[in-house]
């Protein structure tokens, strides 16, 4: 999972990748004092190939407790396939199904911020 907001503090509190496992990442949002959880479970790892996982976000509340970002649609599933290209690697990610329009465009600008990052890297 990448940073795709500069100012975000990321934390991997879980990355245990193989298919069965867990992911919690933590984004802090000093900007809005607020503190989000990415977590899900990996139901595919076949590498060098493929990666499929469930997506879901929560909000810290005051009182320490999560509460669903998108209670209209709270759990998505994510696939990430590998291609090679001769000396290049296209990377395919889908995203869905989501509960709203909405959602879908926030989650798009989200995953289009990430691939921005790597292609500055690279």
């Amino acid at each position: 999972m990448c940073k795709d907001v500069a100012a975000h503090v990321v934390i991997h509190h879980v990355q245990d990748i193989r298919t069965g496992g867990r992911y919690v990442m933590e984004v802090r949002d000093p900007g809005k004092g607020e503190t989000y959880w990415g977590e899900g479970t990996y139901l595919e790892v076949k590498p060098p190939e493929k990666i499929v996982f469930t997506w879901a976000w929560t909000k810290a509340e005051p009182d320490g407790s999560r509460k669903e970002m998108h209670p209209d649609g709270p759990h998505t599933e994510v696939t990430v396939e590998f291609f090679a290209r001769g000396n290049s690697t296209e990377v395919v990610l889908t995203h869905g199904v989501f509960g709203s329009t909405k959602l879908r465009d926030e989650h798009d600008g989200g995953w289009n911020g990430c691939f921005d990052v790597l292609a500055r890297i690279l």
